[in-house]
């Protein structure tokens, strides 16, 4: 028999993803609840929202107990789940950049003397 464990935390828990993933529905959709359309200035706030609210959730529910470590825990994973594509492009931008020509510190402009 499987016993199961409902507390605040449980409660708190499947809230969080409800909304986390009525905001990636919304972003995927532009649409609240299939009845509204979402405006387009809102759509980069919910995908933080929604980026943030997924990673924390996560976190949250893969935790045994939820203390105070935990929730900070959660909070800096939803954190980190928000510089994850800054660093790719970052790194992206560095691997292809153009590279440039080294500087030519001896007055030359690699052009022959007349």
């Amino acid at each position: 028999m499987v016993t199961v464990s409902l507390n605040a935390w449980t409660l708190v828990i499947a809230i969080l993803s409800v909304v986390a993933g009525y905001v990636s529905n919304a972003v995927q959709t532009g649409k609240l609840l299939g009845i509204k359309t979402v405006p387009q200035s809102w759509l980069p706030v919910l995908t933080l929202t929604g980026t943030f609210l997924t990673a924390f959730v996560q976190t949250l529910a893969g935790a045994s107990s939820v203390t105070g470590t935990t929730v900070l825990q959660a909070v800096l994973a939803g954190l980190t789940a928000l510089t994850g594509a800054t660093v790719g492009i970052t790194i992206h931008q560095h691997m292809t950049a153009t590279p440039s020509v080294p500087a030519n510190d001896n007055g030359a402009d690699g052009q022959k003397a007349a």
